[in-house]
């Protein structure tokens, strides 16, 4: 049985290991060195009980995925806009995990006054683009070759989800 609940520090050391393990079989995330404990800390620190929000899946006491939302960018224009990560654990995949993180997280954020929520998907990766799609996503554009990991180009996938409609003067 899947529990989907919010992350705490006690889950620092497993989200490491996880993300570790995309930086090392993936170009999901761009970072090439591992991170640390102290990294992931200062990156925990963001999230709360606002729009910024960190979900984990857990099975036989296990983490097998996670899911957040953070700051798009630090400028007062962008602050109803958000930008999204899920990573689910190699052996997790296609187990309806992403889908569980995903239904928890924007469930949570509907009176959080969002506009938009964007996500960046590294190329190629049929699964989390159908996985976007599937709740609501739609593709923007490609930038083509814009990065560089372990001695490959990398292109990414834009996404974006409008999450309302009427939050201009909030």
């Amino acid at each position: 049985m899947m529990l989907i609940r919010p992350a705490d520090q006690n889950d620092l050391p497993a989200l490491m290991a996880l993300r570790n393990w995309y930086i090392d079989h993936s170009f999901a995330t761009f970072d090439e060195q591992h991170l640390t404990l102290r990294q992931m800390a200062q990156w925990f620190t963001q999230f709360g009980d606002g729009p910024y929000r960190c979900y984990v899946a857990v099975i036989n006491d296990q983490i097998v995925g996670y899911c957040s939302s953070q700051a798009y960018r630090q400028h007062p224009a962008f602050r109803q806009t958000i930008e999204t990560s899920i990573y689910v654990a190699a052996n997790a995949g296609r187990s309806g995990t992403g889908s569980a993180l995903y239904q928890t997280l924007f469930d949570a954020l509907q009176d959080q006054h969002l506009h938009r929520a964007v996500v960046g998907i590294a190329l190629p990766n049929d699964a989390s683009v159908g996985l976007h799609e599937k709740f609501g996503f739609r593709r923007i554009g490609v930038f083509d070759e814009y990065a560089v990991k372990h001695g490959q180009r990398i292109s990414s996938v834009w996404m974006e989800k409008s999450l309302s409609d009427s939050c201009l003067n909030s």
